[in-house]
């Protein structure tokens, strides 16, 4: 249907549709309402004059909502959702989503539009402290949002996605694979994000992709496929810390005591991924935490996170888990004693 076929009282509502979404301007507006002035019988100034009485009469049916922001030039928006969620529940959203902002680069050019939605909420009185702190939200990865955009097309859509899948360690070749996506989830490690759905091409089955080492991805628009009700997001998105995983992934349990000068930062919480800790006598902590089992040996990103703790923590088992901690640790000593090379132009030597 036409701009120009639409009834003014159809128009009004496509338009403060449009305001509750995000400030527009009037020629914002008109390039929505009339996207093809010029052809329609009506010209771009006309589309703008006729935005402009509809938006005093949205200030006139809306006066509490209605809002305009000051600039060049100004934009309009409807407040309306602020009516039906709390404060803390936006302040809850805004905190989470300004973490994830810093933690997930291709999310954060998506969700510095959400926290300004989100800040606009709020009482003015905190909203520019809020504006300020979004200044240190993380950097992104601009190769990488037109990736998430075709994820969302493929996912929101119900079609499936080719593309092809870099694995380190084992290839440098890369391998053609469509999956039909159930679901997207944030790795609790790295912060990447996994796609994890039926792979049609070689697997057959539920599998787990890392986005980042996903490149050349299509749509399928052709097709269509349902997320069957079987599917159990909680059997992937299992307790087994290092990324998400397929229900049937064997596990190991990693023990681990921490020195009592770091057990209150344990006691504090905040690591979901440990067991509940045991208090030693002389002030140690012991706890433990299960990760998927990479051929008896702990994933990389659940490693380095070890290791992080420096001489704060102890592998106490299983055996061979402990006895790569141990070579790990003591080849960081012997760097020690190495002064770094010095090269004539370019790193940080």
């Amino acid at each position: 249907m036409a701009s120009t076929d639409f009834t003014r009282t159809e128009r009004l509502f496509r338009t403060a549709r449009l305001l509750r979404r995000e400030p527009l301007t009037v020629r914002d507006l008109a390039a929505h309402l009339f996207p093809e002035a010029g052809r329609q019988g009506v010209n771009r100034v006309e589309a703008e004059r006729i935005v402009e009485q509809d938006l005093q009469d949205l200030e006139r049916l809306e006066p509490d909502d209605f809002h305009c922001v000051p600039g060049r030039p100004p934009r309009y928006l409807l407040r309306t959702q602020r009516t039906t969620v709390s404060p803390t529940t936006v302040l809850s959203l805004h905190a989470a989503a300004r973490q994830m902002a810093g933690a997930v680069p291709v999310l954060r050019p998506h969700l510095l539009a959400a926290l300004a939605q989100l800040t606009d909420w709020l009482p003015e009185r905190v909203q520019p402290v809020l504006q300020r702190s979004l200044g240190d939200a993380g950097k992104s990865r601009a190769h990488e949002r037109p990736h998430l955009e075709r994820v969302c097309a493929a996912w929101m859509g119900g079609h499936p996605l080719r593309f092809e899948y870099l694995r380190p360690g084992r290839s440098a070749a890369r391998r053609t694979n469509i999956i039909e996506i159930y679901l997207v989830e944030v790795d609790p490690v790295t912060a990447d994000l996994c796609l994890i759905g039926r792979e049609t091409t070689y697997h057959h089955a539920v599998r787990t992709y890392r986005l980042s080492r996903m490149r050349a991805l299509h749509v399928l628009e052709g097709e269509q496929y349902s997320i069957p009700e079987a599917f159990d997001p909680q059997a992937y998105v299992h307790g087994v810390w290092g990324r998400t995983g397929e229900p049937d992934e064997a596990a190991i349990t990693v023990h681990l005591r921490f020195r009592h000068d770091a057990a209150y930062r344990i006691l504090e919480g905040g690591f979901a991924q440990l067991s509940e800790p045991f208090l030693n006598p002389d002030g140690t902590i012991d706890t433990s935490l299960q990760v998927r089992d990479e051929k008896r040996e702990l994933p990389h990103e659940v490693f380095a996170w070890i290791l992080g703790w420096g001489s704060a923590v102890q592998v106490l088992g299983p055996p061979e888990v402990r006895a790569r901690w141990q070579k790990e640790v003591r080849a960081a000593a012997n760097q020690v004693s190495f002064a770094p090379l010095r090269f004539p132009a370019g790193g940080a030597a």
